[in-house]
């Protein structure tokens, strides 16, 4: 008799431990981590993120455990509720899916997280304890005397409307964290970019200029203008500031200080007005085959497109440079009408510059 007395005053006594108000109010803290957890995860690896749907319900179950030492099923029902509002909200800050994942899998892990959930919150009965337990349960005296903090109309609402709240302004909060750091990392990254490009300006004086070959002052001229840089042989170097007026005050001073025929062509090409016309024919005057390839173009595609293409062949038959052989060979193997378009086109082009050999 005395040794059952002593098992009823233990079970007793576990009941009596019992407290879904701090199971609910420990899975209300724990979503904080939970969710910092996350959101972690998500902007680690991305694909992995749909893991914590089982996670996050391993979790919580294991909080409502240890904060509510309960044995009835209003425990499992605390941490199940807890677990879908972690979810939920996860879901609508768009946390949950990194990739393509098959819906059923989706389902199948949240599954599996809401189990654990349900399943972690409740301390196990064993067979030995489990009639005595749900003979306390039932009886009318435990129910009347039953204390608000382990009744479900308390315990429930405030668990669902807690979590969400605090759910809502810790992943708000990480939200507005992250966008700082990504608007800090912008900035840091803007700052040495603009470093980067201060570095790499030269200087576009008339002596400054005068130093250098006439071909890498073009390939200058080009870098600020397009905003990539090649070496005169060729080799991509990256980008480079661009910076239109200091690419027009190279081939100002290589087409009026060294009355360089190729930089009279581009400048002619660039301003694409009267003046830039009398220095595409001050180019053509001075040898430089583009201008001269263009005069022909012009009578192709404005008189006689038939003439235009025999004077091409007979053009081809003394160029060297590689750039304009291309420019022919695509002009002849198709009709000549299809290339006018060039003749409007403003562009300074890397195949004016990628081949060019100035000749005195």
């Amino acid at each position: 008799m005395s040794a059952q007395s002593n098992f009823q005053n233990n079970v007793l006594e576990k009941i009596t431990k019992q407290n879904a108000l701090a199971a609910a109010l420990g899975a209300v803290f724990w979503c904080i981590p939970i969710l910092v957890l996350w959101m972690f995860v998500y902007e680690l690896k991305p694909a992995a993120a749909t893991v914590m749907l089982w996670l996050s319900g391993a979790l919580i179950g294991l909080a409502v455990r240890f904060h509510g030492r309960g044995y009835e099923r209003l425990f499992s029902v605390i941490g199940f509720v807890s677990h879908a509002c972690i979810v939920l909200i996860a879901w609508d800050v768009q946390i949950v899916i990194g990739g393509n994942v098959l819906s059923v899998i989706l389902i199948g892990v949240y599954v599996l997280g809401a189990w654990s959930a349900a399943y972690l919150s409740r301390i196990n009965i064993s067979m030995h304890d489990y009639k005595a337990f749900n003979a306390f349960f039932a009886c009318p005296d435990y129910l009347q005397q039953k204390k608000l903090k382990n009744r479900w109309f308390v315990v429930l609402p405030l668990v669902l409307v807690l979590t969400f709240v605090v759910g809502y302004i810790v992943a708000i909060a990480v939200l507005i964290f992250q966008e700082g750091q990504y608007i800090e990392n912008e900035k840091n990254q803007q700052a040495l970019h603009a470093a980067d490009f201060r570095d790499k300006h030269i200087d576009t004086s008339d002596e400054a200029l005068a130093a250098i070959s006439q071909h890498k002052a073009l390939t200058y001229a080009f870098a600020y203008h397009s905003g990539r840089q090649f070496d005169v042989q060729g080799r991509y170097l990256g980008k480079y500031p661009q910076d239109s007026y200091q690419a027009q005050l190279i081939l100002r001073y290589l087409a009026e200080q060294k009355s360089n025929p190729r930089a009279q062509f581009i400048l002619g090409k660039i301003l694409d007005s009267k003046k830039g016309d009398a220095l595409i024919k001050q180019a053509q005057q001075g040898g430089d085959t583009f201008a001269r390839l263009y005069s022909i173009y012009e009578f192709g595609c404005f008189m006689d497109a038939k003439k235009g293409r025999q004077l091409l062949n007979s053009f081809a038959k003394n160029i060297e440079e590689q750039s304009v052989k291309i420019d022919i060979h695509g002009m002849l193997s198709d009709d000549f009408n299809n290339h006018c378009q060039v003749l409007d086109n403003p562009e300074f082009d890397y195949r004016y510059i990628k081949d060019y050999q100035f000749k005195k």
